[in-house]
């Protein structure tokens, strides 16, 4: 039935006129009680008992109350008691446009449109009249209490009427705050009530599903506005924000990029390996959304930035990486994995041509079962053999010796590239052990999971940004479990405890599975000077099983094996932790300790922007320098020639920022005027790949030449002709 204690509110037609200097006429009279139950209802409450057999709320000529919306919410409960429904009628103003008259009538007041109509309509009198007073209060001045229809009885016929489905503005809110967190309508009814019985509560689903119909509504109007005030407000709370666009000709939105002052400042500590992937259906203009996603000291996935992309051609993906890499300060990934799309390809030999571009393993093999079932069929030991090849073996010679092709075409495209994908080809190139976009396809998974399908581009942004938010919580847990929460020795070594002085928690426990792993493993040979064989102990005295090496250097600063798993990772391998341990050596080496997974790994640095951290060291300093007794000329001198040359170095670089160079990123100052227009077409659009487009050049050779065949006039398959029409009944009979 709504919120009864209704408070009258200005308007925007309110707001204006005042801002016109016209005074408008009070709605209402002060109410001395506050928000809660109004007067009357308050009133009516304390005398039900001795109203003996009228109804409760009974709006009787003279009953007054201190708004038009609040007769109206009596009469309405009155409406409710009784059996039938109410709605707005006539209305009189007088010369100063006040309102000084209203009719609420019953719902089957009137008559239909037309006769032969269906309707409600049964020119029912009921009614009651209102009338403004000179302390713009209201009073009843007419009840009509006969009706010439039949009132309804049960909860579940009384709430069909469209007074008694009214929501509230709390409830309304209540509901957009649910929709804008991706909880479906079923749901949102479920959360109100509406579909308990037991709840007897009046709103219907009908009422919820336009009530979110409009809120859908008013949240697309003015997108670009309101994704422009949103990313300002973004702007002012984080001066280390930035916002790339990329616009047509018609100033629409092509690309948009954002990344905040924590996702550089992470990038700059964890850019070193970089997964880029686009997942699709997040928005309302169907616009691919790519991840720039890697891994923090934790082993948690952690965002760099996020793009918006009309299409998923080169130039889109020129501009994103340009852009990016812009945003970065010119610091290139060591390391990029991608799907096998070759539109990415292109783009990332064209913008880093520095960085390494490796396939995402889980993408390559995720349909071999597709490709290879017949084969996992006739054969039942290949799959267990496939997988432990493709899984375990670390050695490019071992790789290839196992890699059985059996004139299968899929295996033979999978062999040629297998320096993208495979292992082996991996260990000696720094993935921060990843070989996989696995932690894109994560993140995109957890998005949709916090931005509802078809959300407005101002929506979508702030629902990442709450994504964000909620990644950075996930990351202070891990540092709180970090310094809190201790792991015991279990092998009691030295160096294991300082792996766990130096190392995160996560991190740590995957150096204590390696060194777990060192056990199975024995030295054979130390007679070369640095130099240690290694073999599994399961191979003991097999001349053909594989060793390994493990060289230390002359001044035991760093310790290198051949598995390669620290150049792929950044941790020691269980190879060299034998050596250490067989050494007896107290620490790790300071050369395989890498900084990105330690403690100190995330320790404030510089800001990346001269903001007032840095005008304020400088002031002290100047400071300092000023007030000194005596300073020699020549540090005098050097000092004011350092600070010549940032200046020159400072305007450099804001002359090249508004002047850029690179065609493929646009100045600052371009500002979109609208967003994309909504696709008519839904879902993920066609696939670039090379093999897709071969295919649909067969496809399309295939029905050139069905077109062509002679025999296509003459077919004998009546239900599949290969061309021309379908011959009918008549034809056939002659």
């Amino acid at each position: 039935m709504g919120c009864w204690a209704s408070v009258a509110r200005p308007t925007v037609a309110a707001a204006t006129v005042a801002r016109l200097g016209v005074q408008l006429p009070p709605s209402a009279r002060p109410r001395p009680l506050g928000p809660g139950l109004s007067i009357l209802v308050h009133d009516t409450i304390r005398e039900a008992g001795s109203r003996g057999a009228r109804p409760v709320f009974y709006p009787a000529i003279g009953t007054t109350s201190n708004s038009c919306e609040e007769a109206r919410d009596y009469y309405n409960l009155y409406s409710w008691e009784m059996g039938f429904g109410i709605r707005y009628h006539r209305s009189n103003k007088n010369g100063c446009k006040y309102r000084t008259k209203m009719d609420i009538v019953c719902s089957c007041e009137g008559r239909p449109e037309k006769h032969t109509s269906s309707s409600c309509r049964t020119q029912c009198k009921a009614m009651i009249r209102v009338r403004r007073t000179k302390d713009h209060g209201w009073f009843v001045s007419t009840f009509v209490e006969a009706h010439n229809h039949p009132f309804f009885e049960s909860c579940g016929e009384n709430k069909q009427w469209g007074s008694h489905g009214d929501i509230d503005a709390g409830t309304k809110d209540f509901i957009r705050r649910l929709r804008e967190n991706n909880v479906s309508i079923g749901r949102v009814c479920s959360i109100l009530g509406v579909t308990d019985g037991s709840s007897r509560i009046t709103i219907r689903k009908e009422v919820v599903r336009s009530v979110c119909a409009k809120l859908a509504q008013d949240s697309i109007k003015d997108d670009i506005g309101k994704t422009q005030a949103l990313l300002d407000d973004m702007k002012s709370n984080d001066s280390a924000m930035e916002v790339r666009f990329n616009v047509d000709a018609e100033g629409s939105i092509k690309s948009m990029l954002w990344c905040t002052g924590k996702n550089r400042d992470d990038f700059n500590k964890f850019g070193d390996v970089v997964t880029f992937d686009t997942t699709y259906r997040t928005n309302l203009y169907n616009m691919p959304f790519g991840l720039f996603v890697g891994v923090n000291n934790h082993f948690q996935s952690t965002v760099f930035g996020g793009v918006l992309l009309r299409t998923e051609k080169t130039e889109d993906f020129v501009w994103a990486f340009s852009a990016f890499l812009k945003i970065m300060d010119g610091k290139a990934p060591q390391t990029i994995l991608t799907d096998q799309c070759q539109a990415m390809e292109a783009a990332i030999k064209t913008t880093i041509p520095s960085a390494r571009h490796r396939w995402c393993r889980w993408h390559v093999l995720k349909k071999a079962k597709e490709y290879l079932g017949h084969v996992y069929s006739k054969y039942s030991t290949f799959k267990k053999e496939f997988h432990h090849l493709i899984t375990f073996v670390t050695y490019p010679r071992e790789f290839e010796l196992g890699y059985k092709l059996g004139g299968n075409k899929y295996l033979k495209r999978l062999f040629k590239k297998r320096s993208k994908w495979a292992k082996p080809y991996f260990m000696g190139v720094f993935c921060a052990g990843m070989t996989s976009t696995q932690r894109s396809e994560s993140a995109n998974h957890m998005l949709k999971r916090y931005i509802p399908r078809s959300a407005p581009m101002h929506l979508f942004v702030r629902k990442f940004s709450e994504f964000q938010f909620d990644r950075e919580d996930q990351e202070c847990k891990e540092k709180h479990f970090t310094k809190q929460k201790t792991r015991p020795f279990l092998f009691n070594v030295p160096i294991e405890k300082h792996a766990k002085d130096v190392y995160t928690r996560a991190m740590y426990n995957r150096f204590h599975h390696e060194l777990y792993e060192f056990g199975a493993y024995a030295i054979e040979d130390t007679t070369h000077n640095g130099v240690f064989v290694l073999v599994h102990t399961d191979n003991d005295g097999n001349p053909a099983a594989r060793r390994t090496r493990v060289t230390f250097s002359e001044d035991r600063s760093k310790i290198d094996c051949e598995c390669g798993l620290y150049e792929h990772m950044g941790m020691l391998c269980r190879h060299a932790l034998k050596v250490l341990v067989h050494l007896d050596r107290r620490v790790i080496p300071c050369k395989n300790i890498m900084k990105r997974w330690t403690k100190d790994a995330t320790k404030q640095t510089w800001p990346r922007k001269s903001g007032d951290a840095r005008r304020s060291i400088f002031i002290k300093k100047a400071l300092e320098l000023a007030n000194a007794n005596e300073i020699p000329d020549d540090e005098f001198l050097s000092v004011l020639e350092a600070i010549d040359q940032a200046n020159i170095a400072s305007a450099k670089k804001a002359n090249a920022k508004g002047h850029t160079s690179d065609p493929h990123v646009l100045p600052e100052m371009v500002v979109p005027l609208q967003c994309p227009l909504r696709p008519t077409k839904r879902g993920r659009p066609g696939s670039t790949s090379l093999r897709s487009w071969e295919q649909g050049v067969k496809r399309k050779r295939k029905n050139s030449a069905r077109k062509k065949a002679p025999q296509a006039l003459t077919s004998e398959d009546e239900e599949n002709p290969y061309g021309g029409k379908t011959r009918s009944v008549q034809e056939l009979v002659i």
